[in-house]
């Protein structure tokens, strides 16, 4: 009988683990009510309604948690992207977690009147992604760098000197 491969979490690094698990429970939470809006309608009262993570400057986090977690899946699928130096890769990475933790706090800040619990959970779970990805960023510095391209021998003139047809 053949073997067939399994999956192994102990492979994976702690960076990894971090960014996928706290960035797919974040794209979860922007679905989520993140402020309580009231209208008042003069003398027919109010209406309330709520917007999700989304809304506003959400769309950048979102698009940012996206990335972030397909990178994490290219990694976890084990599938070897060409493009750049994995150093690259990992600061990249590391940046787009960064952004996420920056634009949810801006988020917070612009409309934090009347927020539910789902933003400071979001603010939470931003703050365990730029986490991990400052762990992704201290595995891009320990990262062997590029050998330096390899250069020619030197030439030496034919013994002799002079004219060699």
């Amino acid at each position: 009988m053949s073997q067939r491969a399994s999956f192994d979490m102990g492979r994976l690094s702690t960076a990894t683990k971090i960014l996928a698990g706290a960035g797919l429970l974040y794209f979860i939470d922007l679905f989520l009510p993140w402020q309580h809006l009231c209208v008042s309608l003069g003398p027919f009262g109010k209406a309330c309604g709520s917007v999700s993570g989304w809304h506003g400057v959400g769309i950048i986090n979102g698009i940012l948690v996206i990335l972030i977690l397909v990178m994490e899946s290219l990694i976890i699928a084990g599938v070897k992207v060409d493009v750049g130096t994995p150093a690259m890769r990992n600061q990249v990475e590391a940046g787009m977690a960064g952004g996420v933790l920056l634009f949810t706090i801006i988020k917070v800040l612009v409309n934090h009147q009347s927020i539910y619990i789902w933003s400071w959970i979001g603010l939470v779970l931003a703050v365990i992604i730029a986490y991990g990805g400052y762990m992704r960023w201290q595995e891009a510095s320990m990262a062997p760098s590029a050998p330096p391209p390899a250069t020619p021998p030197p030439t030496t003139p034919p013994p002799g000197g002079g004219y060699n047809p």
